[in-house]
């Protein structure tokens, strides 16, 4: 795993904000019965489709009845009836941005839709529940909101739930505006992107998915996975989806995506890293060693960076943390020191950071110091990381494996 860049990440705007409640931010207990009852609601996926998108080699059965809505220029759209009065909505998407933005845009259509629906502005939206997981070996992000449309006599309220998950070549978001039928919807999105998953082939040696929160609420995920290139050197993809609530009606979004490519001893030899927040890029840097030199170049909100690194020597990547883990637990030594290039920290400089072992710590064996934090993690005997813990102040930001296959070792 390479926590060091994906604590940083988050940390850059979970520490701006953070919720202290529930998973579910309303308590439905709070509202009328006829409400209640309605949110208890759950309905029946009968039947199966085939589902073919011949562009993306998708030819999969599907449990529940799909009516094609769009099938045009990269993005294909369909009714899904779930059992329910009204159907979700199901889209794929070949050109896409992260997941929490592409999520967050969907959502905001579809409030828009039920505007003109009902020729009525919706005037108050509330954060219902954000959760995150895995369906098969992919990550997925969920948003619901509760709404209220109307005035006086006229006002009505209702609940967008909303998931997506991305598999190789496309993004896939569902969305259903309807009271109740959560566990419905949950298992129609399950099947959907099943489908994908199906169809999809890979050949990574190691991926792993960790579950994040903050203070014991759902914020998102990192999925990282990693292959043996044509060059014998190794791709790593790490990808992570944040949505964290800010207030009652507000989440501050976050995707971050990093290529890295490092030799098989796990120094680096390029990387590239884009991050989008709240719909709109806010940093793309590259990295490369060029006339004895580390080179960056890229954008820091809107501000053209391009520099060298003052460190000359090798630079640590997240494949490489697993095998100097390795190597140091099998060593004498408790600690190692090392150098890496983390561009959500300072994309112009090389950290200086120290790997140490942890004696008796049953949550902990290892920590990494970055010099600004310590980062304490807790890894099996194969390396692979089951849990990190970060406790700033206030917050205490939690990753937590809930898939891996494989072992984090070039083949």
């Amino acid at each position: 795993m390479k926590p060091q860049t994906l604590i940083c990440s988050l940390l850059a705007g979970a520490l701006l904000s953070f919720s202290a409640q529930a998973t579910d931010f309303i308590d439905v207990d709070d509202f009328p019965q006829w409400f209640q009852d309605a949110m208890a609601r759950e309905g029946n996926l009968k039947g199966s489709t085939k589902l073919a998108i011949p562009e993306l080699g998708i030819e999969q059965e599907v449990r529940g009845q799909y009516t094609v809505i769009e099938s045009d220029d990269g993005t294909w759209a369909y009714q899904v009836d779930i059992g329910s009065d009204f159907p979700a909505t199901c889209y794929v998407f070949s050109e896409y941005d992260g997941y929490a933005t592409s999520l967050y845009a969907i959502l905001d259509f579809s409030l828009t839709s039920v505007e003109e629906a009902y020729n009525k502005s919706i005037n108050s939206r509330f954060n219902y529940s954000i959760d995150s997981g895995v369906i098969g070996n992919i990550p997925y992000l969920a948003y619901d909101v509760f709404y209220s449309i109307g005035e006086g006599e006229d006002k009505s309220s209702g609940v967008i739930k909303s998931m997506v998950a991305e598999t190789a070549n496309s993004l896939q978001i569902c969305v259903h505006n309807e009271l109740g039928f959560r566990e419905t919807f949950f298992n129609s999105v399950e099947s959907f992107i099943q489908a994908f998953i199906n169809s999809d082939q890979n050949d990574y040696f190691y991926e792993a998915v960790y579950e994040m929160s903050i203070n014991g609420i759902d914020v998102g995920f990192a999925h990282e996975t990693y292959r043996k290139d044509e060059d014998g050197d190794v791709h790593a993809v790490d990808t992570s989806a944040l949505l964290v609530s800010v207030d009652a009606s507000t989440v501050a979004r976050s995707d971050t995506v990093t290529n890295t490519w490092s030799r098989p001893d796990g120094s680096l030899i390029n990387a590239q890293e884009v991050t989008i927040e709240n719909g709109a890029v806010t940093s793309s840097f590259a990295i490369s060693y060029n006339d004895d030199k580390w080179q960056v170049s890229g954008e820091l909100q809107g501000k053209e960076i391009n520099t060298s690194l003052q460190h000359t020597g090798w630079l640590l990547t997240g494949f490489g943390s697993y095998d100097e883990v390795r190597i140091l637990r099998e060593s004498e030594q408790t600690s190692a020191p090392f150098h890496m290039w983390v561009p959500s920290a300072d994309p112009t400089l090389a950290i200086p950071v120290t790997l140490r072992t942890i004696e008796d710590n049953p949550k902990a064996n290892l920590e990494l110091d970055m010099g600004v934090m310590t980062i304490k993690f807790l890894a099996d005997e194969r390396t692979i990381f089951q849990n990190t813990d970060i406790v700033r102040g206030p917050m205490n930001l939690n990753m937590r494996l809930i898939y891996s296959n494989g072992v984090p070792v070039l083949p």
